[in-house]
């Protein structure tokens, strides 16, 4: 049907199956012989690839004893989130798409825009979720026992703020930013800081642990030790002379705070601040960049400004600037607090155990702990080169693989198993035993986990449009440009806006 899309319902969907499983199951896909073949594209390394094979021969199992199909998960790596926009963004007018693909927000709201009708490229996950027969907790030979209640609420919003209603993403394994530190160096600077003078710059007073003081501080009260650590007085004499200083701290590319992600700086502090960043209008469900002008711009560009003084005074740099994740500088000595992503904690651990590795949250400004909310989530596909009935069926398979993958007990094997820390997507799963076990014995991982665990439903997202992706980038490279370059502040961001709004006009080829 031109201009329309016609989709036969799942109950016709089960029964198309079932007579194709009592026919004998007729091939589909040559020597193979499969009655339905999913594919799943993704950006997992070979730990979480062990895993999912593991898990999608279960899958395959328990499809062939329970519904009678030959079902097959061909899973694919298709190299990180930019290579995969980029993979998915070519096949849909070639017909060279996934049935399921890891995304972000702003990706699923790329492939929506280039459709010319409503779910000719990207399902709505609500026909699955509400349906009496396969939604949530309806099967439960998948492990599937619990509702959509289940999950994690701000891990299913982030799948439905998008310019139409639905679910277009659900949640695979979660990660956000936390701080990671040189327990070994980081400790006895902060004895020697609050014990200080009360009239020097550089004091400090916490009581309790040092986790729970590192947890609690600001951004500017964690620029503040940074800056002690490398303090001199005139004679260019350290200020702090300590037995447990770095070598490393006279290099030239040491720097005591690393942070990974340009982007994710730039809109926490944004988010923390309470800076307007981003909004669709909910009446015309077109979006807009609300720093562009007035009072938020002039705080956002004094944001960066002092970001800018922090990197000259050598105390703050991040990948955008050196060209390498904060972990490789951490496992180093060559930082003492590195910021990224939970979900990369086996990263941050140096070769040998060469020192000891503390987790705390992201510090905050404006006592408002709020934090990114990212990880991989998956998006559901039709494929424009094969017919509804031929889409239906894979996309129906590909939602109860969907469901297998989130259930508690599988989802824990992935987030603590095959993971380098990511963390589970449903209420219950941090109920299991086998999550309970790993909290137990998974030291920095579990660390981690319990970090992640505390932030509760502290976490933000942003608008989701036409643009979105490149609004993150740019902001992004405002920041590396300014403090890299010293790029003049009032004209990068007068550039970021402008590329921003080519993308959302759709005259830029600019993707994430």
């Amino acid at each position: 049907m031109k201009g329309k899309f016609k989709q036969i319902s799942l109950v016709a969907a089960i029964g198309l199956l079932a007579l194709s499983a009592c026919n004998g199951g007729s091939s589909k896909n040559g020597e193979d012989d499969y009655d339905v073949t999913v594919t799943f594209w993704h950006t997992f390394g070979k730990n979480i690839q062990d895993s999912l094979d593991s898990i999608i021969e279960d899958f395959e199992a328990l499809v062939l004893k329970n519904d009678g199909l030959k079902v097959h998960i061909d899973h694919q790596y298709k190299g990180g989130y930019d290579d995969i926009l980029s993979n998915v963004q070519q096949g849909l007018p070639v017909a060279n798409t996934p049935t399921i693909a890891v995304a972000y927000p702003d990706h699923v709201a790329d492939y929506i825009n280039r459709e010319s009708y409503q779910g000719q490229y990207v399902v709505n996950l609500d026909q699955y979720i509400n349906d009496s027969k396969v939604g949530f907790g309806k099967e439960s030979w998948l492990g599937d026992q619990d509702g959509i209640d289940d999950f994690i609420g701000a891990y299913i919003e982030e799948g439905q703020q998008f310019v139409q209603e639905g679910t277009y993403l659900i949640p695979l394994m979660k990660s956000t930013e936390v701080m990671f530190y040189n327990k070994d160096v980081v400790e006895p600077l902060l004895d020697d800081m609050r014990q200080l003078p009360d009239t020097s710059p550089y004091h400090i007073s916490f009581t309790g642990t040092y986790a729970d003081y590192l947890g609690s501080i600001s951004w500017d009260e964690l620029m503040l030790i940074g800056e002690y650590s490398i303090a001199k007085n005139e004679d260019g004499e350290y200020l702090w002379n300590s037995n447990y200083v770095p070598s490393t701290r006279t290099a030239e590319d040491f720097y005591p705070v690393f942070y990974d992600s340009d982007s994710n700086l730039f809109i926490t502090k944004m988010m923390q601040n309470e800076i307007p960043y981003s909004s669709v209008n909910q009446e015309t469900n077109v979006g807009s960049i609300d720093f562009e002008t007035g009072q938020a711009r002039t705080d956002a560009e004094a944001m960066v400004t002092a970001l800018k003084e922090q990197y000259d005074k050598g105390v703050l740099t991040t990948k955008g600037c050196l060209g390498e994740y904060g972990s490789n500088y951490f496992i180093d000595a060559k930082c003492l607090f590195s910021i990224g992503s939970s979900g990369g904690t086996g990263y941050q651990l140096p070769s040998g155990g060469s020192f000891d590795v503390g987790v705390c949250n992201v510090p905050a400004d404006n006592n408002n702990p709020v934090y990114v909310c990212q990880g991989p989530s998956l998006v559901m596909l039709r494929n424009s080169g094969l017919s509804e009935e031929e889409n239906d069926m894979r996309n129906l398979y590909a939602w109860k693989f969907m469901k297998y993958l989130t259930n508690p007990d599988v989802n824990v094997m992935l987030c603590t198993y095959g993971s380098e820390g990511y963390s589970p997507v449903r209420e219950s799963a941090y109920y299991t035993d086998a999550y309970l076990d790993y909290l137990e014995w998974g030291e920095v991982y579990a660390d981690t986990a319990k970090v992640v665990t505390e932030l509760g439903n502290k976490y933000f997202t942003t608008a989701v449009f036409p643009g979105s992706a490149t609004l993150r980038d740019q902001v992004g490279g405002i920041v590396t440009t300014v403090l890299k370059q010293g790029e003049d502040v009032t004209e990068t961001f007068d550039a970021a806006i402008n590329q921003t709004k080519l993308s959302m006009n759709g005259t830029s080829s600019e993707e994430e």
